[in-house]
């Protein structure tokens, strides 16, 4: 393959040869001499090479959360004749940072030599990320010559939002199914919280005996034990906005789905259902269900949402009751940008379903005022949220999470309730 260069200096040897058959002018003809001779003693002395370069991508893992690094491992192997001078690009996914090496590099490779070559991305973001080809290019030393080869190699990195350790979260379902869980309940029977000592019967297994209790009253006791169940979660995420700048609504929506992703993954844990109901340009439902693969099932609705503009929620009752018929807790997580997701809300808390609410305060994420006017109209937005707030309260648990600081913080112990702050 010719380079750029060859073609400029064959339009130049045609402007020469052109000019001076029109002036009748032999000097500038005979320039085109010089160049056709540097032509063809470039491509006789550096004659393309046969170029078959097979290439590989490793990646330490192709499956990390935001803000961690994955090593990517470049092999080469040159099956054709000798290279003196290779170019090698990676095409890294828009949105990565390479914050260690080089994604492109030069080198020697000879025939039947191989070359390994690595360097370290960040993603400061979740998402899908798809690696592109990888270019390499040969050219002769007199750069008039080049050969270029891409290698379509399929790659792709999953970066999970970020999950935050909830094993404090006091949030548990109120309406407790007939399955094994962590939340214990009312009923007796095999579990692992103790709850009082009885006497023996005969249909009791002889494990259940305690024997030093026994031994002290001269009766044989058995233990009782709490029976532990699961429960059914929806995490109801509200992905509408009317906010202005792209910067804000992003901030915004990752708050939302980093919440979502941890509170999946703690209730999974304890075995309860967990489904998933996304208000976006449309209603997205991911059905109730348990274990890891409902874990990525959820993670997969969460990392293709966008910011929607408001719609109306009129629909949020009737989605919950026909595709979650169980009665399960409602986690809402939502600004509270508009009263129709209030509403909504509300009705659900009268229906008797257990909604708890978790907002987070969107004006904390812009700047602060400037000036006097931005600061009354924050005093006001503080007031009409703690009203929003109060009214809410009084169908739902709701908690108003200021973004800077964790969530674990609200979720523990005696916390999960209307919480105002100063």
């Amino acid at each position: 393959m010719r380079s750029a260069s060859v073609a400029a200096m064959l339009v130049l040897a045609f402007c020469f040869l052109l000019i001076g058959l029109g002036m009748v002018r032999w000097e500038l003809i005979s320039l085109v001499i010089p160049l056709v001779m540097v032509l063809y003693l470039a491509y006789l002395l550096n004659r393309p090479p046969v170029m078959r370069v097979s290439c590989s991508r490793t990646m330490d893992t192709d499956r990390l959360q935001e803000g961690e690094e994955v090593e990517v491992t470049l092999r080469l192997c040159n099956e054709g004749e000798a290279l003196d001078y290779l170019e090698v690009k990676d095409t890294v996914p828009t949105g990565a940072k390479v914050v260690a090496g080089r994604e492109g590099f030069p080198l020697r490779l000879g025939k039947g030599e191989e070359a390994v070559a690595s360097y370290r991305l960040g993603f400061p973001r979740r998402g899908y990320y798809k690696f592109g080809d990888l270019e390499m290019s040969w050219r002769d030393p007199s750069m008039l010559m080049s050969l270029e080869q891409r290698a379509a190699m399929v790659s792709r990195v999953v970066v999970l939002p970020k999950v935050e350790d909830l094993r404090r979260c006091d949030l548990r379902p109120s309406r407790l199914q007939a399955r094994p869980g962590s939340v214990p309940s009312a009923a007796l029977g095999p579990g692992t919280d103790f709850f009082c000592l009885r006497e023996y019967t005969d249909t009791d297994p002889m494990r259940y005996i305690n024997w030093k209790s026994s031994a002290k009253r001269g009766k044989l006791l058995v233990n009782d034990f709490q029976v532990e169940r699961s429960g059914d979660v929806v995490l109801l995420v509200d992905a509408r906005t009317a906010l202005d700048g792209p910067e804000v609504r992003s901030r915004l929506l990752d708050l939302q789905v980093d919440a979502a992703t941890s509170l999946a993954s703690h209730f999974l844990k304890q075995r309860d259902r967990v489904g998933l109901l996304m208000l976006g340009e449309v209603f997205d439902v991911v059905p109730l269900s348990t274990g890891k693969r409902q874990f990525y099932r959820i993670f997969d609705e969460l990392l293709s949402v966008r910011p929607a503009e408001l719609r109306s929620t009129r629909g949020v009752g009737q989605a919950i009751n026909r595709f979650f018929p169980t009665s399960p807790m409602v986690v809402a997580i939502t600004s509270l940008e508009d009263e129709k997701i209030m509403t909504s809300l509300e009705e659900l808390g009268k229906k008797g379903y257990d909604v708890v609410v978790l907002s987070p305060d969107w004006f904390a994420l812009e700047e602060g005022p400037t000036d006097e006017g931005e600061a009354l109209a924050q005093r006001m937005h503080r007031m009409r949220r703690k009203d929003m707030l109060a009214e809410l309260a009084r169908y739902c648990r709701v908690i108003d999470w200021d973004p800077g600081t964790p969530l674990s913080k609200y979720l523990m112990g005696g916390r999960a309730s209307f919480a105002r702050r100063a």
